[in-house]
């Protein structure tokens, strides 16, 4: 299935401020992730009745702001059923301040988690694996850093982070949300 690019991380920012809502592109692709690695349907609209809830008090999105929501909810759908390996998060270019990737990264990691939470109740049935992830996640969303200058073991360390958080997505999605492939059946009359 082919899916269109999304506008870019700027263009999405700009969408969401026009619609007055109190959001980021960040925010807004950890909610859809969250949703869609929490185990809500795939093939269900009811993540739009969510997503109204969390971003806009319950309200339908404008136009502009529903049809970027509905094309970054397209894309992680399509990522994360291709064996996630095209998974990836939605956050600010790395020419960007380390500073505002980081709270782009914090933003992420607490949408991830409110979506996660409205469409995932049995978290207390899951593995330990997946417990520690979840309260990784959280401290992550609570992660507020300034840095005085630019350095790479920061940019290194950031990175592992962002990839910890997209493989941690994924195991998610596996646990929740992928349906086991149902093996044929091999009759011999």
């Amino acid at each position: 299935m082919s899916i269109e690019p999304l506008p870019s991380f700027s263009q999405i920012t700009e969408i969401l401020e026009e619609a007055e809502l109190f959001t980021s592109a960040s925010e807004l692709h950890g909610i859809l992730s969250g949703f869609i690695c929490g185990g809500i349907e795939l093939d269900s609209k009811s993540w739009l009745t969510h997503l109204n809830d969390v971003i806009n008090e319950g309200m339908g999105l404008p136009p502009k702001a529903k049809n970027v929501a509905k094309a970054i909810h397209a894309q992680v759908v399509n990522q994360v059923t291709d064996d996630g390996l095209g998974f990836s998060l939605l956050l600010p270019d790395d020419d960007k301040p380390l500073d505002d990737r980081c709270d782009a990264m914090s933003q992420w990691s607490q949408g991830f988690l409110v979506g996660f939470g409205m469409v995932q109740q049995a978290l207390d049935q899951s593995t330990e694996e997946i417990k520690e992830l979840i309260k990784d996640i959280r401290d992550i969303s609570q992660v507020s850093l300034d840095f005085e200058q630019e350095d790479e073991e920061f940019e290194i360390a950031y990175a592992e982070i962002v990839e910890y958080l997209r493989i941690g997505a994924m195991l998610c999605f596996n646990q929740f949300s992928r349906k086991p492939s149902t093996p044929t059946s091999k009759t011999i009359h």
